[in-house]
């Protein structure tokens, strides 16, 4: 198959509307990762987004959606999720809420992007468009064009090259429907900020097997990547400097203030900018087939999101800095 490239303006997203109205798939860009978007409303090319990236059958897909009055169309929302919409959408967040049946689910998860590209996608297709992100199964999630056309070349009919994602890991998954709010997984968005608006705690403790990207091993690359963590920053730069002699070539993934002396990779100023480059740092040194050694940031509400990606992509719990 061959995978057309079409650019982020009128034409190329008009051809891309087109094509997911025919059953086609298409990668485009939103404010998280790039998506994978199919019909929604086509049990076909539903199931194609699963043959493209080898996602077990069992793991739920995300509905985008244009405008948050399009809720009611496929869910039954309550007065959370009618105020968490008017706050946070366009933005990334997902609303797990009781179906309607029309996609032969109980429950839906929906989603209404920030980015531009992908509103004016939505809306010129005219319908909800299924999408996780742009990659195969269990891989870091591509946050460039042409990270996506890498992953997807000849599997999916085109890739609208658009700018890169912002946010940089994927959206936070709030279920809703019980009677308390629960985060099923962390991402872009922070239990506090939904708790605040709510007026009421959100459990922020992820469910397992309940939400996309909540399986180990997920986003990982296909590198070894050694994971430290702890409360003391000159023991985990300590740590990190050992790791890192330890083999010839390895990155660095984390904060700027534990990464030794001359340590390449991603020394990342602050939270934001680590959890906007992750991915691509994970693909880049993938390329180089360099070794990572990653030091979790501090654990904070602003950091779950991309703590959970750091674990998931070395594979499971780490290393603290009590272990020496």
């Amino acid at each position: 198959m061959l995978t057309a490239k079409l650019p982020a303006d009128r034409g190329g997203i008009s051809r891309a509307a087109a094509l997911l109205r025919a059953g086609a798939l298409v990668a485009f860009p939103t404010e998280t990762v790039y998506g994978l978007g199919a019909n929604a409303a086509d049990p076909s090319a539903v199931a194609r987004i699963y043959a493209a990236k080898g996602r077990p059958a069992d793991n739920p897909l995300i509905v985008h959606v244009a405008s948050a009055a399009a809720i009611s169309e496929w869910a039954v929302p309550d007065a959370r999720a009618r105020e968490l919409a008017q706050s946070f959408w366009p933005g990334p967040l997902t609303l797990v809420l009781p179906g309607r049946g029309l996609f032969g689910a109980q429950t839906l998860a929906l989603r209404m992007p920030r980015q531009q590209e992908a509103l004016e996608l939505l809306r010129a297709a005219d319908r909800p468009i299924a999408a996780p992100s742009a990659n195969r199964s269990g891989r870091p999630s591509p946050t460039s064009a042409s990270a996506a056309y890498l992953e997807m070349q000849g599997r999916v009919e085109a890739v609208i090259f658009g700018p890169d994602a912002d946010v940089g890991i994927e959206s936070t998954v709030l279920d809703l429907t019980g009677p308390a709010a629960a985060v099923l997984r962390p991402g872009g968005l922070s239990a506090a900020e939904i708790a605040e608006v709510l007026g009421e705690h959100v459990d922020s403790a992820a469910r397992p097997h309940r939400s996309p990207g909540t399986r180990y091993r997920h986003y990982a690359p296909d590198v070894a990547v050694v994971l430290l963590s702890g409360t003391d920053d000159r023991v985990l730069l300590e740590q990190a400097r050992r790791a890192l002699s330890a083999r010839a070539g390895s990155w660095y993934i984390g904060l700027a203030r534990t990464a030794p002396p001359g340590a390449r990779g991603l020394l990342a100023r602050d939270v934001r900018q680590l959890q906007r480059s992750l991915y691509a740092t994970l693909l880049a040194a993938e390329t180089e087939g360099a070794p990572i050694v990653a030091v979790l940031p501090p654990d904070s509400p602003q950091a779950a999101g991309v703590r959970d990606r750091m674990v998931r992509a070395a594979g499971g719990v780490p290393a603290t800095d009590r272990e020496g």
